[in-house]
Parts: C-alpha cells; sequence; structure tokens
C-alpha cells in the first residue's frame, strides 16, 4: 500500500523535525479561508453534508485504518462525543481512501462508534490541505473552519477540550 506508506512516513517526518516544536503541532487558528465543501457517504451510503449541520460545532478528522497515530487517536474522539451527546457537537471522522467493507471491520474489531465519511477518492482530504494524518478541524456554529492541528492528541481533556468547549459556547449565539 504505496499510499499508506508515504503517508505514514510523512507524519513521522513531520513528528521528528527539529523545528516541528510543541507549540507548531498545538491547535492553529485557519487561515485559508472559507471552509472546504464537505459532502461524503457515511457507512450506510448516506450523503453527509456539512453545511446541514449549521448550528453546531463539527471536528472533523481525517484519518485511515492503518495510522497507528489514528488508531490511538479514535478512543479519545468516542470520548469526546460521548461528553457532548447532549449539546451541540458533531465528531466527523473522514477515512481517508479504504473501502467500506476494510472500515466497518475494523470499528466492530475497536468496539468503536463513531460517525464515519468515506473520502475513497482523497478529493476532500486534498481540498481541506490534510497532507498528514491524523488531520483534525474545528468547525464553528456559523460553519467556518476555526482551529486545525496534525497528530493524534486526547480531545476529551486539557487544551483540545478547551478549544471545543469555547466554540460551543458560542453556538447558541450562532443560531440567533
Amino acid at each position: 500500500m504505496p499510499n499508506a506508506a508515504f503517508a505514514w512516513l510523512l507524519a513521522l517526518a513531520w513528528a521528528l523535525l527539529p523545528g516541528a516544536s510543541k507549540a507548531e503541532r498545538e491547535l492553529q487558528p485557519w487561515k485559508r479561508g472559507a471552509t472546504p465543501a464537505l459532502a461524503l457517504p457515511d457507512l450506510q451510503g448516506r450523503t453527509v453534508d456539512l453545511r446541514e449541520l449549521r448550528g453546531r460545532v463539527v471536528l472533523v478528522n481525517f484519518w485511515a485504518t492503518w495510522c497507528e497515530p489514528c488508531r490511538d487517536e479514535m478512543p479519545a474522539l468516542v470520548r469526546l462525543r460521548e461528553q457532548f451527546r447532549d449539546r451541540p457537537l458533531e465528531v466527523l471522522t473522514v477515512n481517508y481512501g479504504e473501502s467500506s467493507g476494510k472500515v466497518a471491520a475494523f470499528l466492530e474489531r475497536e468496539k468503536l462508534e463513531v460517525p464515519v465519511l468515506l473520502d475513497a477518492d482523497k478529493e476532500a482530504a486534498g481540498r481541506w490541505n490534510a497532507k498528514g494524518l491524523p488531520m483534525t478541524f474545528l468547525v464553528d456554529a456559523r460553519g467556518r473552519v476555526r482551529y486545525w492541528v496534525f497528530g493524534e492528541r486526547d480531545w476529551s481533556e486539557g487544551e483540545a477540550l478547551r478549544h471545543v468547549e469555547k466554540l460551543v459556547a458560542e453556538a447558541p449565539v450562532a443560531r440567533r
């Protein structure tokens, strides 16, 4: 799987770069302009469109089953989703180029319940500039990407959770 090997090496190289300080791996403000389009099928074949989730904060996470940091991060995404189940937050994971069967088998084996969108042709990853995995974006309730980050983290605590909580606190104002 040449794409998998390349993406893994890219992620490893980024993590080991001397200039890739801890600060560079923290959530960064989005400065790339408008929110890219995101409308992809889920595992049941239904199209999920980010535009239809306005009024809710959306965490968009690009990942793959062959990506070890992605696999390690998944339980934190599940915990975050559970923590906010009664609040205006959606967690969308976007699988990078794998088949629905492979993704479904992974979720079942790992006993993970998280929404997965399938980016079979990797075009969405390109639009979002997701050049390494995992790559995560926080979209506010108005539909604007506010933050992005490369690499695994625990979304259910610390700095990552504080960013999510801040955007969720803004959500009721965004609906007006």
